[in-house]
C-alpha cells in the first residue's frame, strides 16, 4: 500500500511553534514505522491518536475521528481544502484554534491549529491496517534540527542553538528550498540507458508516501520506445483510487556519491497533479522507500539535509509488487483455531494414587480481521490467475493470512526468484485456490 496525502487549504495558516516540555538540548520521540510510514502517538487536547509524520503538508490534519468523538476542539470554523484528485474540487473541512498539542510530555505545542476534513470519507487506515486518526507535517519540525532515526525508531529533535554543527561535517550535505514548510531538493535521472540524464530536477521530500518516487512531469524524462511500462494502482485521493505508470529508472541520485541504480518510479497521470502543481511548480517526490536508507536530519531553518548511509537498508534493492495484488481489512470474519488442551487425571493402582496427564485438540473460533483484495493491477500475474478485487484472503502458501499485517502480506508479493505464489480465497460462499505465477513486468 502506497499512500499519498498533498493538501492545501483554501485559506492563509496562523504559525504555530512547538517546544520542548523542558529544559533539554534534544528530546527522542518514538514512533512505529508501519508500511514505510512514520506513525507519531500524539495527544490532541489530551485525547491520544495516531497521526501520521508527513512532511507533504505543513500543518495537522485530522480526517478520522470516528473512535475519538469525545475530542474537544475550540474555536471550530468551516473552510475549504483542495487536494489530489481527478477534478479541482475544494472539499468540506474545520478549522479549530487554540489546541493543546503533546508527544510523549516532551514536545508539545499550547496553541495549535488544527483542520478537521469533514468532506471525504477516508479509508487509508483499512488500507494500512491500524486506525490512523490524520497527519502532523512540517509545522512540527520547522523549529528544530530533526535528525529521523529508520533503525532506531526515533524522531531526535535538536535545539538549533544549542548544537554542535561540526558533528555533522562528514555527513552528504545538500541545500533544501523551504516553501510553505515542505522541504524541497534538486536531484537528478536518467530514466533509461538510452535516454538523456535530467538534471536540477525538483523533488518534495515527503514523509507521507512510502513508495521511492514519484515523477509528476512525465514529459520531461524523454523516455525512449524501448523503455518498460506496466499500468499501476499508486494510493489514494480525494477522487478515489490514483493510477498511472510504473517504470524501472537506470539512474537517479543527488551526486555522484548518494546514486541509486534501478528504481521503480511511479508515473501518476497527471490529471491527479495538475491543480496542485500549478500553485507551486515541482517534479516529483522522494518518499520513504529512499529516506529509510539512510539516517536523515532535516533543517529547516538553515535549508539543509544531511545523509548518512544506513548500511543494512542502503544495500537493499528496491523491490516492485509484481502479482499486482493490493490488500485492505474489511470487517470481521470467523476462523477454526486448533487448540492443544492438557488434562491431568489420576488411577488408583493397588492403593497407590498416580497422576498422569491426557492431551488432546479441540477447535475454537475467534474473530479476526477480514483481509480482501482491494485493487488488482490489469494484465498482472493476479489479474491472469484470475484473482479478483473483493477476494477474501484465507491462506498465502498454506500460512494462515491473519497471523500477518497487512504490510507483512504485501512483502510476500515481491517474488524475488520465487515462480509461484499460492492463494486460497473465499468468493460467494466458495473456497478457490489460485496460482499466480512470476512473469517479469519490467
Amino acid at each position: 500500500m502506497i499512500l499519498i496525502f498533498i493538501m492545501w487549504p483554501l485559506v492563509l495558516f496562523s504559525q504555530n511553534s512547538f517546544r520542548f516540555a523542558g529544559n533539554n538540548a534534544k528530546v527522542e520521540i518514538p514512533f512505529e514505522l508501519v508500511n514505510n510510514l512514520i506513525i507519531l502517538q500524539v495527544k490532541i487536547n489530551d485525547v491520544p491518536l495516531k497521526l501520521i509524520f508527513d512532511t507533504g503538508i505543513k500543518q495537522t490534519i485530522l480526517i478520522n475521528l470516528k473512535s475519538t468523538d469525545s475530542i474537544h476542539l475550540k474555536g471550530l470554523q468551516t473552510k475549504k481544502f483542495a487536494g489530489i484528485g481527478k477534478d479541482n474540487l475544494s472539499i468540506e473541512g474545520l478549522s479549530s484554534t487554540h489546541n493543546k498539542i503533546n508527544l510523549d510530555n516532551k514536545l508539545q505545542n499550547t496553541n495549535a491549529k488544527v483542520y478537521i476534513i469533514t468532506g471525504v470519507d477516508f479509508h487509508f487506515s483499512e488500507s494500512i491496517g491500524i486506525n490512523i486518526n490524520g497527519f502532523i507535517g512540517g509545522e512540527l519540525i520547522k523549529d528544530f534540527l530533526v535528525k529521523i532515526d529508520y533503525k532506531r525508531k526515533k524522531l531526535v529533535f535538536y535545539e538549533p542553538n544549542r548544537f554542535n554543527y561540526k558533528k555533522l561535517r562528514r555527513l552528504h550535505q545538500y541545500a533544501l528550498e523551504i516553501i510553505n514548510d515542505k522541504p524541497y531538493i534538486r536531484a537528478f535521472i536518467k530514466i533509461h540507458k538510452k535516454a538523456p540524464r535530467i538534471d536540477s530536477l525538483k523533488f518534495l521530500i515527503d514523509t507521507g508516501n512510502s513508495d521511492a518516487l514519484w515523477i509528476l512531469n512525465k514529459t520531461k524524462l524523454q523516455m525512449p520506445s524501448e523503455q518498460k511500462t506496466v499500468n499501476d494502482y499508486f494510493g489514494l485521493g480525494f477522487s478515489g483510487a490514483i493510477k498511472g505508470q510504473r517504470a524501472k529508472s537506470y539512474r537517479f541520485g543527488f551526486d555522484k556519491k548518494i546514486k541509486f541504480k534501478h528504481i521503480y518510479v511511479a508515473l501518476p497521470d497527471s490529471i491527479y497533479f495538475k491543480h496542485i502543481v500549478a500553485q507551486n511548480p515541482f517534479d516529483g517526490l522522494i518518499g520513504n522507500e529512499i529516506l529509510r536508507r539512510f539516517y536523515v536530519w532535516l533543517d529547516y531553518k538553515n535549508k539543509k539535509l544531511y545523509l548518512k548511509k544506513y548500511g543494512r537498508n542502503y544495500r537493499q534493492p528496491f523491490l516492485f509488487n509484481d502479482t499486482g495484488l493490493y490488500l485492505a481489512y474489511e470487517g470481521k470474519i470467523p476462523v477454526e483455531v486448533k487448540k492443544l488442551v492438557s488434562q491431568f487425571n489420576t488411577t488408583n493402582e493397588g492403593g497407590r494414587i498416580k497422576v498422569f496427564q491426557e492431551e488432546s485438540y479441540i477447535y475454537e473460533y475467534k474473530m479476526v480481521d477480514r483481509i480482501v483484495i482491494n485493487y488488482i493491477r490489469k494484465d498482472s500475474p493476479a489479474d491472469r490467475a484470475g484473482l479478483m478485487a473483493g477476494d477474501i484472503l484465507l491462506k498465502i502458501n498454506n500460512e494462515d493470512v491473519y497471523q500477518y499485517r497487512l504490510d507483512q502480506l504485501e512483502k510476500k508479493f515481491f517474488f524475488h526468484n520465487r515462480e509461484h505464489l499460492t492463494f486460497l480465497i473465499k468468493r460467494k460462499g466458495l473456497i478457490l485456490s489460485f496460482n499466480v505465477f512470476n512473469k517479469k513486468q519490467l
